[in-house]
């Protein structure tokens, strides 16, 4: 089998549906709090919504699909005037040698971001394939089931009052997950006032849901580390059980202090990228939980070593955000108790966007949990009515593989 034909195809949707464009608009502290123009909302800041498909063909006929963030429309540059050159003519069971040898043809200008996120999803695509030419589910490919669903914890609770967030904190206690992640609203800027509300909106979902439930936080990345000191000290007593991305992802030196600051288990890496990222994190002892993103990291094939390295080192393994990436993750790994979920807050409404779904037969919850059912590759479609017309460009006959 080889691969024949690669494409991508582009949606001015976000991978991360509904969230993304709500998010805009609520309050949560950002990492460019620090500047007085772009303290309201991300949406001050933040690109427009976006992602990309990449879809490969091989001449049997078999068309693998993967995807990733494309909000600058950045990916079908970078797939189709390099990285399909690399692809065509290749065996798709090949995961690892395509995988790698797209991350060193891509040393000078990749190594993170834009690039390692299209190589993210040329891998998947690629696992998508693997799994239909053979009929098994990724999960399955990974080593099997480790457990019969995959536990998941509702992440929002944005500080939008605290009637509103009382009221949204028990909804989701009514639906049956076990643990709920809440932004905070503010950092250093906002001083002492800002870390009294910081603590208010925790004690108030931990009052509305009492002691039996997991409560996080999330500072998505607006933290400095005498603030993130001083508020870890505040909200000690709530029993948290991590907070969330308090520093810039590079700023290792500030993770692993906070661990020995405070008690709270300290969690991030959504915007890491590939296994060396999280040989860092884990050997400087920045983090008790590594949240890794397989549309960004590098796919099933780096994220299958960071599953190991998380296991060696004994560190958490919990995958950013929801989707059917994560899910064969979860079902395929014991060292990942629960991924994440974005459900719509009861006070919310979905934004007039949201017409159609991205994917087509993927699982939602059932009382804080998902049940996969075992169907060949990644086990949804795309659905096409989003996206824009592929755009390709084969690969000059001289970089094919001549190899059956």
């Amino acid at each position: 089998m080889q691969i024949r034909n690669v494409s991508v195809r582009h949606a001015d949707r976000s991978i991360w549906g509904h969230l993304a464009e709500r998010e805009k608009t609520l309050p949560l502290v950002t990492p460019l709090d620090i500047y007085a123009d772009f303290t309201e909302t991300r949406g001050s800041w933040f690109w427009d919504s976006g992602m990309a498909v990449v879809q490969i063909e091989t001449d049997e006929g078999i068309v693998g699909a993967g995807w990733c963030e494309d909000g600058c429309d950045a990916v079908s540059r970078v797939v189709e005037n390099h990285l399909s050159r690399l692809l065509i003519g290749q065996d798709p069971f090949e995961v690892e040698g395509i995988y790698d040898r797209l991350y060193r043809a891509t040393l000078p200008y990749g190594r993170k971001g834009m690039v390692i996120q299209a190589i993210s999803a040329i891998d998947i695509a690629l696992w998508d394939i693997v799994g239909k030419a053979t009929g098994k589910a990724i999960f399955e490919l990974l080593g099997g089931p480790v457990r019969k669903s995959v536990k998941v914890y509702a992440s929002a609770l944005h500080p939008v009052g605290a009637e509103k967030v009382r009221a949204e904190a028990k909804d989701y206690v009514k639906h049956g997950f076990a643990g709920m992640k809440l932004r905070f609203p503010f950092g250093p800027g906002a001083g002492v006032a800002g870390m009294r509300a910081n603590e208010d909106h925790v004690a108030n979902v931990r009052d509305a849901v009492g002691d039996d439930i997991e409560v996080m936080g999330d500072a998505y990345m607006g933290w400095d580390f005498n603030y993130a000191k001083k508020m870890c000290r505040r909200l000690e007593k709530y029993n948290l059980a991590w907070v969330e991305e308090c520093f810039v992802p590079d700023d290792l030196n500030s993770y692993a202090k906070l661990r020995e600051e405070t008690s709270i288990p300290v969690a991030g890496g959504e915007h890491e990228y590939t296994r060396y990222g999280f040989q860092q994190i884990i050997e400087k002892r920045a983090m008790d939980i590594i949240q890794p993103d397989l549309r960004r990291c590098g796919g099933f094939t780096e994220g299958r070593k960071i599953a190991a390295m998380a296991s060696a080192a004994g560190v958490t393994l919990i995958p950013h955000a929801y989707g059917m990436t994560h899910l064969h993750m979860g079902l395929a790994y014991p060292e990942i108790p629960m991924i994440e979920y974005f459900p719509l807050p009861c006070w919310d409404k979905m934004p007039d966007v949201e017409v159609e779904s991205i994917f087509l037969g993927l699982p939602e919850p059932k009382n804080g949990e998902v049940t996969v059912e075992a169907k060949p590759g990644m086990g949804v479609k795309v659905n096409e009515k989003i996206f824009g017309k592929p755009q390709e460009k084969p690969s000059p006959a001289r970089h094919a593989s001549s190899r059956a």
